[in-house]
């Protein structure tokens, strides 16, 4: 069974990573393009670490000075006395006893300490506030006798940390409504204008560097596990042959008889419309011949399989009209059918004096949408 890769993808309209620096306040960033859905956004702060709407922040966290084995004595330096934010003292007692580790240590601890965390940090004892930000703080009191045993400053104040502020998206009240540009705005300054972010976003279509706006990418993609997306059956016989009347003929050095010349038409002067629509139906009916020789070939001359499903047996019909609602413009209605016998319709349009949204269903700039039941022009 043959295959290809998959082209003409609906695209996404996403700006991956686009690199930015704040502006002179320290908190404006300016996107490039504007952001069509506030959930697509993606903010990397420094290329280091995701920043939420709300910010990151990070807990008061403290690290022992000393490793273990740890040996506790009875009445001489079994107590510690920790207050975290303003709530009362907690008394922290270890009954006594010789080659402590700092995991044991922590989950001895664990069991009496609240708002706060104790973990092993490789030999060392560590400690962490369960609140995180600037009023997240942890002190240990004096008398806290087994401070020194674990190399713990007494009095000093460990206090959590902004990593990054919170932001909120704004409006730019100077630019168009329909492709309005917002702002990244964080709720207080970063560190320096110097950081620098990177944001992944949604874009409205008309704006969309990735397909031009036309709505469409002709390009192949890859899964999440690095395989390229794939197209076989029906859904390759369809690609196949839209490749075929989308190439111009002759542009392939190897292969002249490949293609058709619809693309040439295309600048020229609509006078008589039956011209125009006899002159694609002659076109397109020799490159279709053309095309089942060749896969004709493809299956008996090299002997490489052509499943049913992808083999263009018979022309069913084609038709082009012209639209009613701008004579420049020619709808072009196909049935193929394979060889199992299944029916493949395709369906696109052809504005002849401007090359403007030729090889998608969609296309930009105000030029003309397809439904699989009717034809709509707008702009």
């Amino acid at each position: 069974m043959s295959y290809d890769r998959q082209i003409d993808q609906l695209c996404e309209h996403r700006v991956v990573e686009e690199a930015l620096f704040v502006d002179y306040d320290r908190q404006t960033i300016r996107p490039l393009r504007p952001i069509a859905s506030t959930t697509s956004i993606l903010v990397r702060m420094d290329g280091d670490f995701m920043v939420p709407s709300f910010g990151v922040y990070a807990p008061a966290r403290v690290v022992s000075g000393r490793q273990e084995p740890f040996t506790i004595k009875a009445g001489m330096n079994d107590l510690i006395l920790l207050q975290v934010g303003d709530d009362p003292v907690q008394s922290l007692r270890i009954a006594a006893g010789v080659g402590f580790t700092a995991l044991r240590l922590s989950e001895l601890l664990n069991l009496q300490a609240k708002g706060v965390l104790f973990e092993a940090h490789g030999l060392r004892l560590s400690m962490r506030t369960v609140l995180e930000g600037r009023g997240a703080t942890a002190v240990f009191q004096p008398g806290s006798t087994m401070a020194a045993t674990l190399g713990l400053g007494i009095n000093r104040v460990w206090r959590g940390r902004v990593l990054a502020p919170g932001w909120t998206l704004v409006a730019n009240p100077n630019t168009l409504s329909d492709r309005q540009t917002r702002w990244i705005v964080f709720d207080d300054k970063v560190k320096s204008a110097s950081n620098f972010v990177e944001i992944t976003y949604t874009t409205v279509q008309q704006e969309c560097r990735r397909c031009g706006g036309l709505g469409v990418e002709d390009d192949w993609r890859y899964t999440g596990t690095g395989d390229v997306v794939e197209v076989r059956d029906e859904a390759l016989l369809l690609q196949e042959v839209m490749k075929l009347m989308y190439t111009i003929q002759g542009s392939n050095p190897f292969n002249p008889w490949y293609g058709t010349g619809l693309i040439n038409m295309i600048g020229s002067k609509v006078s008589m419309g039956d011209i125009i629509r006899n002159s694609i139906i002659s076109d397109v009916q020799q490159a279709f011949t053309r095309w089942q020789s060749i896969k004709r070939q493809q299956e008996l001359s090299v002997g490489q399989y052509v499943s049913d499903r992808e083999y263009p047996f018979r022309l069913l019909s084609i038709d082009v009209q012209q639209s009613q609602q701008d004579p420049t413009i020619f709808f072009i209605f196909m049935t193929v059918q394979n060889r199992s016998g299944y029916p493949v319709d395709m369906q696109r349009g052809i504005r002849i004096p401007q090359p403007t949204a030729l090889l998608s269903s969609t296309a930009a700039q105000g030029v003309l949408r397809q439904s699989l039941s009717n034809f709509v022009l707008t702009g």
